[in-house]
């Protein structure tokens, strides 16, 4: 089971999807959990795999979705409500999230949460010396560069991992995942433009002054280029002042490139976690357990409403007392 989740693992990796994978590395008996198991959270909520029972599954979903839109990984402390209260005046351990386990099996259990994001695919269009040294400064901030204009070249472009050879060739594999910046600085700004704003490209940015930029959208919108999308082009201007040198615009447009990564513009995420997790949830009304409705196997009715419980001896606990 292990062996096919860490596959699974590698196959969102090469879809380039989002996920958070879970491991426990501790568990403390008695609990369903045991070291070396893995989960896999999806962008969705849906869990994948297996790092324990109920008690635990919604605490790692939650700290799964966290973790996709913060981007940082955590350590998840699973322990006996009592323990949890004797410790909760400590001050917190940066990374170390403490759940109360309200399940009565009173076990432990840690497991360590890591996100998984994919690499933006920033695509700088033209062969300028703003475009050589946005590649090349973007390459090293874990951008993954597409190059295109007819004459790029891996002398011209060192660090990039792909060289398209024109807007013709690049417009067929522009995808929502895409970054684009066109830095053609007045050789095909407009043609360039266009291309990138008829894809699902996410960020569609234009090194130009503020005059220019407003020309060429005047320019696409006599070409019937819809306003959505020109409103989509922006100036990726991300300090103050005037820059002058290539290499200081082109670490100015950077700045927005990288703001637009932190908020995870095109990887349909949020880019704050949720105050609340998005999947229903309810309590267990034997051990006061969070329980995710939509993947509980033990339930019960009573007088028209449902109760769901973590475990099957919550579930007979529950219907012996209502029998009583």
């Amino acid at each position: 089971m292990d062996m096919d989740i860490l596959d699974e693992a590698q196959r969102l990796r090469a879809e380039r999807r989002p996920f958070s994978l879970a491991t426990v590395v501790a568990a403390r008996q008695p609990t369903s959990g045991t070291p070396g198991a893995h989960a896999i959270i999806l962008a969705g909520g849906e869990i994948e795999g297996w790092i324990g029972g109920q008690c635990a599954q919604p605490a790692v979903v939650r700290e799964g979705l966290a973790a996709l839109a913060d981007g940082a990984p955590r350590l998840i402390v699973l322990r006996p409500n009592s323990q949890a209260l004797a410790i909760a005046d400590r001050a917190p351990t940066p990374g170390v999230i403490e759940v109360p386990m309200l399940c009565a099996s009173e076990g432990e259990l840690s497991v360590f949460v890591q996100p998984f994001l994919p690499q933006v695919e920033l695509v700088v269009i033209g062969a300028s010396p703003v475009a050589r040294k946005l590649a090349a400064l973007a390459s090293q901030l874990d951008f993954a560069v597409w190059a295109c204009d007819a004459d790029a070249d891996m002398d011209s472009f060192p660090t990039a991992q792909r060289l398209v050879a024109g807007l013709d060739a690049l417009r067929p594999q522009l995808g929502g995942q895409n970054y684009v910046v066109v830095a053609t600085t007045n050789a095909y700004d407009e043609e360039a433009a266009r291309v990138a704003l008829e894809s699902d490209a996410s960020y569609v940015g234009l090194i130009a002054s503020q005059k220019r930029l407003a020309t060429i959208q005047e320019t696409l919108r006599g070409q019937g280029v819809s306003e959505e999308r020109i409103g989509a082009l922006r100036r990726p201007k991300g300090l103050p002042g005037t820059t002058l040198l290539p290499s200081e615009i082109a670490f100015s447009a950077l700045a927005d490139l990288m703001e637009a990564r932190r908020q995870r513009v095109g990887f349909g995420l949020d880019a704050t976690p949720p105050a609340k997790p998005e999947r229903a949830e309810a309590i267990d009304p034997i051990c006061g357990m969070t329980v995710d409705i939509a993947t509980a196997r033990h339930t019960s009715e009573r007088d028209g409403e449902t109760y769901y419980f973590c475990c099957a001896g919550c579930k007979t606990q529950f219907e012996a007392q209502g029998a009583s």
